[in-house]
């Protein structure tokens, strides 16, 4: 009997897979040492940003207008704050809560849905890390170091494996 259970959670986990691939392109203004704005640009893959053309370009001109945007935030992107929007950030090495994000905006950029938007950290910079990946493997977050505009700042991008899932961590020092 265990070895059929056991046998039954390799199987599950060798169909366990990401439905949706989300490229993370931050964006960091500086505000002073101790304050900053991150804005972040998700680049959703072809095939869900596909699905999600259908229903939120409701007149078919290729765009999202402000209307169309809010539909989006209200009816897709406001779950993911269920998730902590797949983003973990770490001051000091201590886990702080996930700021409310702001100025969403929706878009439609070489056939793929993007999401943007902001947080606002009262924090410096420096020893501040942000991990993005969802332990339940249904979206990958996919970080590359040239998504990343941080200015003059030094920064590493790094591949995390979580046992789990994957995931990549940025980090400012």
């Amino acid at each position: 009997m265990k070895l059929i259970f056991i046998l039954s959670l390799f199987f599950s986990l060798l169909f366990a897979h990401p439905h949706t691939f989300i490229d993370v392109h931050p964006t960091l203004k500086i505000k002073d040492n101790n304050s900053f704005t991150i804005n972040f640009k998700w680049v959703i893959d072809d095939m869900t940003s596909t699905m999600l053309m259908m229903e939120l370009d409701q007149n078919g001109d290729g765009k999202l207008n402000q209307i169309e945007s809010n539909y989006a935030r209200d009816e897709y992107f406001s779950i993911f704050k269920d998730y902590n929007y797949y983003t973990h950030i770490l001051v000091n090495n201590k886990k702080i809560k996930f700021p409310i994000a702001k100025n969403f905006l929706a878009s439609i950029e070489n056939n793929k849905i993007c999401y943007s938007f902001d947080i606002d950290l009262d924090h410096n910079i420096k020893n501040t890390t942000f991990e993005f990946g969802d332990s339940d493997f249904y979206v990958a977050m996919i970080l590359k170091k040239e998504f990343v505009d941080a200015g003059n700042l030094s920064f590493k991008v790094l591949g995390v494996d979580n046992d789990f899932y994957y995931g990549y961590k940025l980090e400012f020092k």
